[in-house]
C-alpha cells in the first residue's frame, strides 16, 4: 500500500502528541503550584513564578493546535486531490495511493466517486465516535483541575485570566468533536439511502447531484472540524470496518 500524503498527516499526529505532552505539563505545574501555596504561604513566591512560567505552556499549547490545523488542512487538499484521481482516473496529484481504496473493480466516473465517499463516511464515522468518549474524560478532568484552581488560588488577575482561557479551549475541542461526529454521522445515513437507491442502475444519472451533495458536505465538515482520527483506534477498527464495508458492497449491490 502506497499512500502519499500519509507523512503529512503523520506529521499532524506528531504535533497532536507534542501538544499533549504540553497540555500535560502545564497540568502538573498547576497542581504543582497549587500544592506549594496550600502547605506553606511562605512559599507563595514559588508557587506564582510557577504559574506564570506555566503560561508559556498554555501559550506553545495554542500555538501547536494552531500548527496542527495548517498541517491538517494542508494534507487534506493532497488527499482530496487523491480521491479525485482515483474516482475519475485524472492526475491532480503529483503522486497517487495504490491499494488505499478497496473499489479498483468499479469503473471510473461519479458512481466511483460515490462509492469511495461511502467507504470514506464509513470509516471516519466510526473512529471518530470512539473519539468522543476518551476526549470528554481527558478534557472535563483537566479542565476542572484549571478552573478550580485558578478560582481557589490565584491572586494574579492576569495569569488567573490566562490560566482559564484553557479549560474554555479544552470545551471546545470536545465540543467540536462530538458535533464533527454527528455531521459526519448524517453524511453516512445519507449515502446508506442514496445506495439503497442506486441498487436500480437506471436511478444512477438522476442521482448524479445527490452524489455531489454528499461529497461537499462530507468534505466540508472535513475542513470544518479539522479532526485528527486517532491512529490506535484506527489499527483496532480497520480490520473489523474493512469486514463491514465488504459486507456493505454485497447488501447494495456495488460493483
Amino acid at each position: 500500500m502506497k499512500i502519499p500524503f500519509k507523512n503529512s498527516f503523520d506529521n499532524a499526529r506528531t504535533y497532536d502528541k507534542y501538544a499533549n505532552y504540553t497540555l500535560y505539563t502545564s497540568t502538573i505545574i498547576l497542581i504543582v503550584a497549587f500544592i506549594i501555596q496550600a502547605i506553606n504561604k511562605d512559599w507563595s513566591y514559588i508557587s506564582d513564578f510557577l504559574n506564570s512560567f506555566n503560561s508559556f505552556f498554555i501559550l506553545g499549547y495554542a500555538i501547536l493546535e494552531f500548527t496542527i490545523q495548517h498541517i491538517f488542512y494542508e494534507a487534506s487538499i493532497q488527499k482530496r486531490y487523491d480521491f479525485i484521481d482515483n474516482s475519475f482516473e485524472t492526475s491532480f496529484s503529483e503522486e497517487n495511493s495504490t491499494e488505499y481504496f478497496t473499489n479498483d473493480d468499479i469503473e471510473k466516473g461519479v458512481y466511483k466517486m460515490a462509492v469511495n465517499g461511502f467507504e470514506n463516511s464509513l470509516f471516519t464515522y466510526n473512529i471518530s465516535k470512539r473519539m468522543v468518549k476518551s476526549i470528554w474524560i481527558k478534557n472535563i478532568i483537566i479542565g476542572f483541575l484549571f478552573l478550580g484552581i485558578s478560582i481557589a488560588g490565584f491572586n494574579n488577575v492576569f495569569v488567573m485570566l490566562f490560566q482559564l482561557s484553557l479549560p474554555l479551549l479544552l470545551l471546545y475541542q470536545a465540543l467540536k468533536l462530538t458535533i464533527f461526529v454527528n455531521r459526519i454521522n448524517k453524511v453516512y445515513e445519507n449515502y446508506r439511502r442514496l445506495f439503497q437507491d442506486l441498487k436500480n442502475k437506471k436511478k444512477r444519472k438522476s442521482k448524479k447531484p445527490e452524489i455531489l451533495i454528499n461529497v461537499i458536505e462530507y468534505e466540508s465538515t472535513l475542513s470544518w472540524g479539522g479532526i485528527i482520527l486517532d491512529n490506535d483506534i484506527y489499527e483496532k477498527l480497520n480490520p473489523k470496518l474493512s469486514e463491514k464495508w465488504n459486507k456493505m458492497k454485497i447488501k447494495y449491490e456495488i460493483k
